[in-house]
Formats: structure tokens, sequence, C-alpha cells
């Protein structure tokens, strides 16, 4: 099973949480969003499919550091995107991330 931290839950990361979603063996273990107040659909829509709410985490630095999360899919502000990307590579985990920029 691959584990999946979708990163940014708000517009265009709920289509990643969809892309994800009881697909290809994936399980969206945990939501990290830095405003709480957007996380409820995402969360919502994980627990009616998968049968259990992931976990929340406010810091994406715990979120790179979990050993137990394989995928983070980051769907933030543009600004962030190259980072956490490259700190998810250095901690060995697989991303998805769509800016050219990065």
């Amino acid at each position: 099973k691959l584990r999946v931290a979708g990163v940014g839950v708000r517009g265009r990361g709920m289509s990643h949480v969809g892309g994800f979603l009881g697909k290809n063996n994936c399980e969206i273990t945990t939501v990290c969003d830095c405003d709480e107040a957007v996380i409820g659909k995402a969360m919502t829509q994980i627990e009616g499919k998968q049968g259990k709410a992931p976990k929340y985490e406010k810091d994406v630095r715990k979120v790179i550091e979990n050993k137990d999360i394989d995928i983070v899919s980051i769907a933030t502000p543009n600004h962030w995107h190259a980072l956490m990307a490259v700190w998810a590579m250095e901690a060995g985990k697989d991303v998805y991330v769509e800016k050219p920029a990065t």
C-alpha cells in the first residue's frame, strides 16, 4: 500500500485528493494544510471513501519527517512548491507537484 500525504487541500489540492483516493493501491493517510478552515471537505471525502479519517498535520515539516508516508502530493501556493518538493525528495519521498517553475 502506498501511503500518501496531500499538502494543500483547497482548490487544485482537492483534485489531487481525488486522483489518489482509492486508486493504484494508494491510501491518503495525512492531510496537511496551514489553514485548518479548509480541511473539512478533504477529511470528509477521504473518510467516506477509505472508511477512516486521515491524520491532520498543520506543519509540512512533520509530514516530511514521517517515515510512514511514501508520497507527498503538493498543491500549495506557488512559492512553496520547490522548497517542499526538495525537502520531501531529500527525505526519500516520491513527490507529485504540478508547477512548471519547479
